[in-house]
C-alpha cells in the first residue's frame, strides 16, 4: 500500500472593527504553510472585538471568504478566527503531578495531565478558558524544561500562561462564523497570532513587548524565554484618531480617515510651518486650506496617550523590565507617520515597526502589518498540522489491463482453440 502526504487547506480569519480580512493556506508539513488567496471586506458590525450586528458581520465574513476562495481557488476545510477586546484576561497558573509509572518514565499523557492540573481554575461562570499556553516544565525541581516527554522524573511541574474571555463574546464570534457557513477549528487571541507574524525568535527568547494597534483596541504581548508572558488588552486603536480628527476639524468620517491616512503625523516637530492640507469640512460648499499642523496637534496627543497606556499595563503587570529589546508595533495603525517616533518618546525604549514574514505563495504580497493577525493566524494553524499520511488502495484489476496470469490464461485458451 503506496502513502502519500497528507495536505490541508486552512484559513485565518481576521475580524476587525473596520474590516473582516480572510486568509486561505495549503499546509502539507507542520508550521510550513503557503498562502493561496486573500480576500478583505468593510466591517461595521464589530467595536472593540465585541460583536453589535450579527447580520453585518456574517456578511462581511462571507464576502471576504468568497475573495478569499476565488484567488486561492479552493475551499478550506476549518477556520481559525482571531478574537481580541477589552474582556480578554490573562493570568499565569502552575500545575504539578506525580509521575505514577514504574520506571518514572514521564509520557505524553503525563504532560496532558499536568496542563490540565493547571487549567483548575476558579473563572466566574461567565468566563471561560481561551488559552492555556505552557510556558516551561520543571522535573523534580529542575527547571527550564520545554518538552519534559521521555526524560525521568517523580514529579513533574509546569507555570502556563491562562487566557480567558466573556463566554458571551466568545460565543457571538464563533456564531458569526457558523452562520457564515463556516467551521471553527480554533478561537485564537490575536497578539498571540500577530506575534508568530511579526517577531523574531531572538526577541521572543531575550524579552519583547509587541503592541497590535487595531482598528477599535491595541492587543499587548510580551514574550520572554520563547514564550508569551503576559496578554492584555488596551481600549484605544485607529478609529479612535479618526474620531478625534473628525470631531477637532469639523469633518465627516470618512474625511477624517483620508485625513489621517494621507497627512497624518504623530509627530507635531516633523511639520513644518509652510505645509498646508485641503479640508472639506461638513455644512461647508468650499475647501478650506488648513496648516497640517493643526491635523497633527490633534493625533498626537492620541498616540501619546495609547503609548502611555501600554506603558502604565506594562508596569503593573511587572513586565517593564523583562523586555531588553523593545516594543514591535503593528497592525495597520502602525502605519501613521511618527508612530515609531512617539512610541520611543513616551517610553524610551527601542522601537521598530512589525511586518508579517516568513511565507510561501502569495504571502509575499501580504507584507503590509495590517495582514499581520491574518498571517499569524495561518502560522498558529500550520502549527497544529499533523503530518499524518494518507494511505492509497492499490488499483483493482482491471479488464483493460491484465495482470500477468490473466494474460497466461488468455493466450492458453487461445492456443487450445477456445
Amino acid at each position: 500500500m503506496m502513502l502519500l502526504a497528507r495536505s490541508e487547506i486552512i484559513a485565518g480569519i481576521d475580524i476587525g472593527t473596520t474590516k473582516v480580512c480572510v486568509l486561505i493556506a495549503e499546509v502539507s508539513e507542520p508550521g510550513k504553510p503557503t498562502i493561496l488567496g486573500a480576500g478583505s471586506y468593510p466591517s461595521t458590525g464589530i467595536q472593540k472585538g465585541v460583536v453589535v450586528d450579527i447580520d453585518s458581520t456574517v456578511y462581511a465574513i462571507q464576502e471576504a471568504v468568497r475573495l478569499a476562495q476565488k484567488q486561492a481557488g479552493r475551499e478550506a476545510t476549518s477556520y481559525y478566527v482571531g478574537v481580541t477586546g477589552e474582556h480578554i484576561a490573562s493570568l499565569n497558573s502552575s500545575g504539578r503531578i506525580p509521575i505514577t509509572n514504574p520506571d518514572r518514565e514521564i509520557t505524553t499523557n503525563d504532560v496532558e495531565k499536568v496542563l490540565e492540573a493547571a487549567r483548575l481554575i476558579v473563572l466566574p461562570p461567565d468566563r471561560q478558558i481561551l488559552h492555556a499556553i505552557p510556558c516551561s516544565y520543571t522535573v523534580d525541581g529542575q527547571g527550564g524544561i520545554r518538552q519534559p516527554a521521555g526524560m525521568s522524573g517523580t514529579r513533574l511541574e509546569v507555570q502556563c500562561h491562562i487566557v480567558t474571555g466573556a463566554t458571551t463574546f466568545l460565543q457571538n464570534v464563533r456564531k458569526c462564523v457558523v452562520k457564515a457557513g463556516f467551521q471553527v477549528r480554533e478561537l485564537v487571541l490575536e497578539p498571540i497570532a500577530t506575534g508568530l507574524s511579526v517577531l523574531l525568535p531572538e526577541e521572543k527568547e531575550l524579552g519583547v513587548c509587541l503592541v497590535d494597534i487595531g482598528g477599535g483596541t491595541s492587543d499587548i504581548a510580551v514574550f520572554s524565554a520563547g514564550d508569551i508572558l503576559y496578554s492584555a488588552v488596551i481600549p484605544i486603536g485607529g478609529t479612535h484618531v479618526t474620531k478625534d480628527v473628525a470631531y477637532g476639524l469639523t469633518v465627516a468620517t470618512e474625511e477624517a480617515e483620508r485625513l489621517k491616512t494621507e497627512s497624518g503625523t504623530a509627530m507635531i516637530e516633523q511639520v513644518s510651518d509652510e505645509e498646508v492640507i485641503l479640508v472639506k469640512q461638513i455644512g461647508r460648499d468650499d475647501v478650506r486650506r488648513l496648516r497640517r499642523q493643526a491635523l497633527a496637534s490633534i493625533i498626537e496627543p492620541r498616540m501619546q496617550e495609547l503609548f502611555e497606556l501600554v506603558q502604565e499595563e506594562l508596569e503593573k503587570a511587572d513586565c517593564w523590565g523583562k523586555i531588553p529589546t523593545g516594543i514591535v508595533v503593528s497592525g495597520g495603525g502602525s502605519q501613521l507617520e511618527g508612530c515609531a517616533e512617539v512610541a520611543e518618546q513616551v517610553t524610551g525604549l527601542n522601537i521598530r515597526i512589525g511586518y508579517p514574514r516568513h511565507l510561501g505563495g502569495i504571502g509575499d504580497t501580504l507584507t503590509h502589518p495590517s495582514f499581520a493577525t491574518g498571517v499569524g493566524l495561518i502560522h498558529y494553524g500550520a502549527q497544529q498540522f499533523k503530518a499524518t499520511p494518507e494511505p492509497v488502495a492499490p488499483q483493482s484489476v482491471s479488464s483493460t489491463a491484465p495482470s500477468g496470469i490473466q494474460q497466461w490464461i488468455a493466450n492458453w485458451l487461445k492456443k487450445m482453440g477456445f
